[in-house]
């Protein structure tokens, strides 16, 4: 409980400061402060990561409170991301998937092999670089972790490999909603594609997400980037079994002899959770559209919203609370160069697939 209170404590601080500094931003720039889009001038999300950050590095964590926020990161993320299914119908979802789906696979199998090049050219580890080419195509930290047992990576290379998705999804968390608004500011649907596909871990898509919305007043974004990336976790069904039969040990080596319950772990619970949410909304709006049970209806789908909104904010602010830089420091330059060269060229083909098939 402590772990939990203080990472919601961040995340309202968070929320409570950008509001006042949006204010001062509007009053500077000569935007009227009773305008409700000049709250939205400073991110919320981005000072509760950054202060989360500040705290864990500066002044520490409690051991008391490291099994709340890892709580709060994991479970609360989870929670968040269920509740979110209630704001999505099923036509708006197939609409998101059927535009995502071929950027996924896109970004997906050029990570996998432009990492592989590089990291042969550079002579690390096969399986440092089969961690950081999962990590960075399917769904970052989770990922890494599900494979590293598959393939017997060691301590060092799954520490490696986790290090390289922290440090470049957390510089992709705070530039690529700015990016995506210049790319796709017109369409908040590819704006939500392309953070769903380029940006690694699934606590970091939701937080470019929320910025997004935050800034630009735009759900729709928040909800194609959480729908397109749930696209990318349920993919490691297929991938993990595949990385293991490549660089797993030779009793493993055959994709059918990986254990089935490998495969059923790796794939998140929750994402299922999510489809069944929003199936239970498209059923609501069509069995409660009017009276008493619209209205319960509606309060009901407030709240979930809301819970939604500071789960996340919560699980945002355990990403600071949870990274120490100074473990960061060691890592070396040659996987940094991997995993700058892998966000890199999935971002650029996540863009160049969206430009070519849908922008207008």
């Amino acid at each position: 409980m402590p772990g939990i209170v203080f990472a919601l404590a961040v995340a309202i601080a968070g929320s409570f400061l950008a509001d006042h500094l949006s204010v001062l931003v509007a009053r500077l720039s000569g935007i009227d402060p009773s305008d409700k889009n000049a709250h939205h001038l400073v991110s919320g999300i981005s000072l509760s990561v950054i202060g989360g950050l500040f705290v864990r590095n500066v002044f520490g964590v409690a051991d008391a409170m490291r099994p709340g926020i890892s709580w709060i990161l994991k479970t609360g993320l989870r929670i968040g991301i269920v509740l979110l299914g209630f704001k999505l119908a099923l036509g708006t979802t197939g609409d998101i998937s059927g535009k995502a789906l071929p950027v996924v696979v896109a970004c997906i199998a050029t990570a996998l092999v432009v990492v592989t090049f590089f990291n042969n050219r550079l002579r690390l580890p096969p399986r440092l670089g089969a961690l950081v080419a999962v990590g960075t195509s399917i769904c970052g930290v989770t990922a890494i972790v599900a494979t590293g047992p598959a393939i017997d990576a060691d301590e060092n290379e799954t520490s490696y490999a986790v290090a390289c998705i922290t440090i470049f999804g957390l510089l992709a968390l705070f530039t690529y909603p700015w990016l995506a608004w210049r790319f796709f500011h017109s369409d908040p649907l590819l704006a939500g594609i392309f953070l769903g596909t380029s940006i690694h871990d699934t606590s970091q898509v939701a937080g470019a997400g929320m910025i997004y919305q935050e800034a630009f007043n735009e759900p729709l974004a928040l909800q194609a980037a959480t729908v397109t990336k749930l696209i990318r976790n349920m993919s490691m069904a297929i991938l993990i079994p595949l990385v293991a039969a490549r660089f797993g040990r030779p009793e493993e080596s055959r994709v059918g002899s990986f254990s089935l319950k490998r495969v059923k772990d790796a794939i998140p619970g929750f994402v299922l959770a999510f489809l069944v949410a929003i199936a239970i909304r498209s059923l609501g709006d069509a069995l409660f559209s009017a009276g008493a049970p619209a209205a319960w209806w509606n309060g009901w789908l407030e709240a979930a919203n809301w819970i939604s909104k500071w789960a996340l904010a919560g699980a945002l602010a355990g990403i600071g609370l949870n990274t120490d830089i100074l473990k960061l420091k060691g890592l070396g330059v040659k996987p940094l160069l991997v995993g700058l060269v892998a966000a890199s060229v999935v971002g650029l083909v996540s863009f160049a697939s969206l430009t070519l098939m849908y922008a207008r």
